[in-house]
């Protein structure tokens, strides 16, 4: 059986929040990539397709351009740094005349996405609703360590029908 193979995006997944990745492995389920920054979320959603998909909602802007300057854009406003916010606003809502890679259908999937983030749901409720996104936890909430987990469950089985993505559908 194959693994799904899930995307995580958030800059400190290897120091404060490695433990939210431990019952991700143990569970024999998935094959996770992680992504620090914008960029390097982006570019992932470019080169493969992914089962589920979870977004910091404060991640950095990594090396793209268009990424650090939207990122310095940011502060213009009262949602400074959000841009994991952005990113799902890029790849969810359509693209844009500066965002002219093609993304698949599947990366194009708001059923496929969460929000893990310390941002409250109140702040993100009607972008997360706009975009499709309904799967959303707020790890400074006393989230337990399976939080990701539970994330990775809820979006993965929400399609029974649709089967892991293959590695050889992938090129890997």
């Amino acid at each position: 059986m194959a693994k799904h193979r899930v995307l995580w995006i958030e800059d400190s997944a290897f120091i404060e929040n490695t433990m939210l990745l431990a019952p991700v492995y143990l569970s024999g389920r998935y094959d996770p990539t992680i992504a620090l920054t914008a960029t390097d979320g982006y570019d992932a959603l470019q080169r493969q397709d992914f089962d589920a998909v979870i977004v910091d909602i404060r991640i950095p802007p990594g090396d793209d351009q268009r990424w650090v300057d939207a990122y310095f854009r940011s502060f213009e406003s009262l949602k400074a740094g959000r841009l994991g916010l952005k990113l799902l606003d890029v790849v969810l809502a359509g693209p844009k005349e500066q965002w002219r890679e093609t993304l698949s259908p599947a990366a194009r999937d708001p059923e496929r996405y969460g929000v893990l983030t310390v941002e409250g749901i109140n702040e993100l409720r009607n972008d997360l609703s706009r975009l499709g996104v309904s799967v959303y936890r707020d790890k400074g909430r006393n989230e337990t360590a399976d939080a990701l987990l539970q994330m990775l469950e809820e979006i993965t089985n929400r399609h029974p029908k649709r089967e892991a993505t293959s590695e050889s559908a992938n090129g890997s």
